[in-house]
C-alpha cells in the first residue's frame, strides 16, 4: 500500500501541475464535478489497488497477469448496454482473435480460483466499472482534470486506509533513496492515465481498452530481443495474432453499419 500512496501521489501531483499549465482552475470546478472526480478515484484510484496489490500475495504474477487481462471483455459487456457502444463484425472477430491469443496460445496456467485470484479478480471488474463511468462523466469534464481526479482521491482514499489499518508510519519511514527508484514508476503511471483518458474522451471505450492489450506483445517481443534471444514460433503466432485482433478492433467501427435516423 505504502508504494501504491508513493506511486499515485507522484502522479497526482505531477497531474496538478499539468492542470495549472493548461489553465484549468479548481474554484470552477461545481459540486456536482467533484462528486464525479472522487467517484473515479474511489472505483479506479484506490480499491482496486488495494484489491489487486494484497491479492498478488497469494497469486502467481502470470496468473494475475492473465485475469486483469480480461478487463477488455468486461469492459465491452459493460459498453453495450450503458454506453450503447456497437460493434461491427470485423470487430467482434478481432476481439475473438485476441481472447483466443490470450488464453489459448501458450497455455494458460491452472487457476485454483483461489481468494487471491478472487481479490485479482474484483480488481479488474472495477477498473473495467471506471472505464464505463469515466467514458460517461468525460462528456462534461476535462480529461486532465478526470485523471487528476482518479490519482488524487485515489491518493487520498490509500491514505485513508492506510491510517485505519496502521500502515501510515511505513509511509514516514521511507528515506529518499526508497523514493528515487519510484520514480519512474510515477512518471509511466502518470503518461498512462493522462494518456488513456485523452483516448477515452475521443474513442469508444471497447477501442482503447483493447488497444491495452498490445503490452502482451510488447513484452514479448522485448524478452525475445533483450532477454532470450530466441522468438519462438509460438511467440510469433500469439504477437502476430494480438496485433492482428487489436488492428480490427481499432479500425473495425469505421465500417460498422451507422443505423439513420
Amino acid at each position: 500500500m505504502v508504494f501504491n500512496i508513493v506511486k499515485n501521489g507522484g502522479s497526482g501531483l505531477i497531474l496538478t501541475l499539468l492542470i495549472f499549465r493548461k489553465g484549468l482552475e479548481f474554484p470552477q470546478v461545481n459540486k456536482k464535478m467533484w462528486v464525479k472526480l472522487f467517484l473515479i478515484g474511489l472505483i479506479g484510484g484506490s480499491i482496486p489497488f488495494i484489491l489487486y496489490f494484497e491479492g498478488l500475495r497469494g497469486v502467481a504474477a502470470i496468473n494475475a497477469n492473465i485475469i486483469h487481462k480480461t478487463m477488455f471483455i468486461w469492459v465491452a459487456l459493460l459498453a453495450i448496454p450503458f454506453l450503447k457502444e456497437k460493434m461491427s463484425l470485423l470487430q467482434i472477430f478481432g476481439f475473438l482473435m485476441v481472447i483466443y491469443s490470450n488464453f489459448f496460445i501458450g497455455g494458460v496456467t491452472e487457476f485454483k480460483f483461489t481468494f487471491s485470484e478472487g481479490m485479482i479478480l474484483a480488481a479488474t471488474l472495477l477498473w473495467s466499472i471506471e472505464n464505463i463511468v469515466a467514458k460517461k462523466f468525460l462528456k462534461t469534464l476535462d480529461s486532465s482534470l478526470a485523471a487528476w481526479g482518479r490519482m488524487f482521491f485515489g491518493t487520498v482514499i490509500l491514505i485513508t486506509t492506510a491510517i485505519l489499518t496502521d500502515k501510515l508510519k511505513l509511509l514516514s519511514s521511507l528515506n529518499p533513496n526508497q523514493i528515487l527508484p519510484v520514480s519512474g514508476s510515477i512518471l509511466l503511471l502518470t503518461l498512462y492515465v493522462h494518456s488513456w483518458y485523452k483516448a477515452l474522451k475521443l474513442a469508444p471505450a471497447t477501442t482503447v481498452t483493447a488497444i491495452l492489450v498490445l503490452a502482451t506483445p510488447v513484452t514479448n517481443i522485448l524478452t525475445a530481443v533483450f532477454i532470450t534471444h530466441q522468438f519462438r514460433q509460438l511467440l510469433t503466432i500469439n504477437t502476430a495474432t494480438i496485433l492482428t485482433g487489436v488492428l480490427l478492433i481499432s479500425f473495425g467501427f469505421k465500417w460498422r453499419k451507422i443505423p439513420t435516423a
